[in-house]
């Protein structure tokens, strides 16, 4: 049984052999094969096999070694995902579509709203400037109002500082 293991693992060393991780996967084997081959009661073809594969494993894992480099990260840059379109003589603005009538309603919805926020914005202006023009005929009655008002006071004023004054019914005299 132990004569088919070491075959075994001659078969797989040698379909092994080429591969960069050959170190990592037999060189544990390696240690315990010196002192198997070593035995008091192992038979002498035995001991050749196991000497034999040990040596084939330790001839590649050494050669591997010497050739082996470390890891690093990769230097070129990830390719990227081939689109479905090239967009090679791309146009900002311009619309794609392959159905011209949905690029045409897309087209014409884009232009309705852009007239609409163009007509608001006018709307916004022409407010602004008519409450300007309110405030302002306000603000001139206002000041008007307040003239009126304080001729007519002034007049009052000057009524009531006659007649008690008595400039006011000289004319008329006193009944005793």
């Amino acid at each position: 049984m132990l004569a088919s293991i070491i075959e075994i693992l001659r078969g797989f060393a040698i379909a092994y052999e080429g591969f960069s991780s050959f170190p990592e996967l037999f060189l544990p084997i390696t240690r315990f094969l010196p002192e198997l081959a070593v035995q008091e009661h192992m038979p002498n073809s035995l001991q050749d096999k196991i000497k034999d594969v040990y040596q084939i494993i330790e001839k590649k894992a050494h050669e591997l070694r010497v050739l082996h480099r470390p890891l690093q990260m990769r230097k070129q840059k990830p390719v990227p995902i081939k689109l479905l379109n090239k967009f090679e003589n791309y146009v900002k603005g311009r619309d794609y579509d392959p159905d011209c009538e949905r690029a045409e309603m897309r087209k014409m919805k884009k232009l309705i709203k852009r007239e609409a926020k163009g007509a608001a914005r006018e709307l916004r202006k022409d407010n602004y400037f008519l409450f300007e023009v309110k405030e302002k005929d306000k603000a001139l009655l206002e000041k008007e109002r307040a003239e009126k008002y304080g001729k007519a006071k002034a007049f009052l004023q000057e009524q009531e500082h006659a007649f008690k004054s008595g400039q006011l019914g000289k004319s008329r005299k006193r009944k005793r």
